[in-house]
């Protein structure tokens, strides 16, 4: 008796695993009005963390927020606001213009947790076909949270 019921538990376990959602949306493409909004994009390095944001807007313009008083800059508390844009490629494709850094880059782009979290894969400047380094952000649900923080400028 007791193997038919481990069998029926393990069953159980098994379809409920299976019949799960796990509102990933990896596999879509990703548009600009995916994009749009907020994003946690803090960088850990070592056992610090560079606080960053990035505002994505319905234009193309992405700002990103770096905070000079956490633990990796060590400056003041302030933040760092460079802008620069953002222009879809193909799919899941973006060419990302950084005025901040002078340059233009390519990345693409996977949507998870039902578009909470976005993956972004940094491609080779030389060879597109592969990726340098990936990260994970995260959306922020109040997108004012930087409304009233001071600029370091």
């Amino acid at each position: 008796m007791s193997n038919l019921r481990l069998f029926i538990l393990l069953t159980l376990i098994s379809v409920v695993i299976a019949c799960s959602s796990t509102e990933d949306t990896s596999g879509l493409d990703v548009d600009l009005d995916d994009l749009t909004g907020l994003w946690d994009s803090s960088e850990k390095q070592g056992n610090k963390t560079d606080i960053i944001y990035t505002r994505v807007t319905s234009e193309g313009e992405i700002i990103e927020y770096d905070f000079d008083g956490d633990a990796v800059d060590q400056g003041l508390d302030c933040y760092q606001i460079e802008s620069g844009s953002i222009k879809s490629l193909t799919a899941n494709r973006f060419m990302v213009n950084a005025d901040m850094h002078a340059k233009q880059f390519e990345v693409e782009l996977e949507l998870r947790d039902d578009g909470h979290a976005l993956k972004i894969y940094f491609m080779d400047e030389k060879d597109p076909s592969k990726t340098l380094e990936s990260q994970i952000w995260t959306r922020e649900s109040d997108t004012s949270i930087l409304d009233d923080e001071p600029s370091c400028k």
